[in-house]
């Protein structure tokens, strides 16, 4: 089975288990609050970027269908500089009825076509956890990192926990995170903004006590899964 057809499985199988509306933002109460605490971080991750967003070029790596895409916009970034690649095509199509003033490939994110250095911020969300291959995780990190321009920014949003005898996750944790896209060596660690809980606390307090959801959340940030990490690339890369 080729990668496009393991990853239309996977997502198959996912909303199979869990049920159609399990993200659905608009009929599942349990969504709203992990929604709002996941867009905060991104909020928070993108105000620590230097330049104007204006002028940036970004890619979106595994957009799906572009749902997060509308973040970049409201906060000042242009649909014209905006790309996104996805492995599946019906992931593509959606996007790019969504946003036609965006630019939209399918492709494997782990052999992109696009050249060396040719975007200022990289994206993605909620991926890596969803790639336990650890071979095929740095394959994709090698190459967000190779058409990151030196000096850019990658913007991680990821879940840093694990889910118990799942074999389907694995976290994007520091450690994991320094070995896929070199830390220290290459790109440095700017920012880490936390964001929702971890699924079973989260999408309970949102759907039953949602006052207290973000007061849990900053007194035990031990209980927060998922966070937005932002490297920037080293500006004298050797690569680039």
């Amino acid at each position: 089975m080729n990668r496009q057809d393991k990853t239309r499985q996977w997502y198959e199988t996912y909303y199979e288990k869990k049920g159609g509306n399990r993200n659905d933002l608009r009929t599942n109460p349990e969504v709203l609050f992990q929604t709002l605490a996941l867009e905060a971080s991104v909020v928070r991750a993108l105000a620590v970027l230097g330049g104007d967003p204006k002028c940036a070029c970004v890619l979106d790596v595994g957009c799906g269908g572009g749902g997060n895409l509308y973040q970049l916009l409201r906060l000042g970034y242009e649909a014209s500089n905006i790309s996104g690649i996805d492995i599946l095509p019906a992931n593509v199509e959606v996007a790019r009825r969504t946003y036609p003033n965006m630019r939209f490939v399918v492709g494997d994110a782990s052999r992109m076509e696009f050249a060396d250095a040719s975007f200022d911020l990289l994206c993605e969300s909620t991926m890596f956890a969803t790639i336990p291959d650890d071979t095929l995780a740095a394959s994709i990190a090698c190459e967000m990192v190779r058409v990151c321009k030196p000096g850019g920014y990658l913007l991680l949003v990821d879940w840093r926990t694990p889910k118990p005898r799942d074999p389907n996750y694995k976290a994007l944790t520091r450690k994991r995170l320094r070995e896929l896209f070199g830390v220290g060596c290459g790109t440095r660690l700017i920012a880490v903004c936390r964001g929702a809980l971890v699924p079973p606390i989260g999408r309970f307090l949102s759907k039953h006590l949602p006052s207290t959801y973000f007061l849990i959340a900053g007194a035990f940030p031990f209980l927060v899964g998922q966070v937005a990490y932002v490297l920037r690339k080293s500006v004298d890369d050797p690569k680039s």
